[in-house]
């Protein structure tokens, strides 16, 4: 049975560290359980899949300095453009 999220390959990572809701938290445990696999790896795939299938993101990730200088303060600007778009 294929899923969407291949098993998991050893890779060099940097820490992130995030809340999230309890619910969703479960549902991520669960995953992990079902994928044979941890939460960081599980994470990073899903969001993989997330930055590759949103378009919009793409079309905006291209207008974007190749440098990555766009900081936090310049998300809430794109955060106003996708809301009256």
């Amino acid at each position: 049975m294929s899923t969407y999220i291949p098993k998991q390959p050893k890779q060099n990572r940097d820490r992130v560290e995030a809340k999230l809701d309890r619910e969703l938290i479960r549902m991520l445990e669960r995953y992990c359980q079902y994928l044979d696999s941890d939460r960081d790896y599980v994470i990073g795939k899903a969001l993989e899949i997330a930055f590759k299938k949103d378009k919009a993101f793409a079309d905006w990730l291209e207008s974007q300095p190749a440098d990555g200088t766009a900081g936090p303060a310049d998300s809430e600007g794109a955060k106003r453009e996708r809301k009256t778009a």
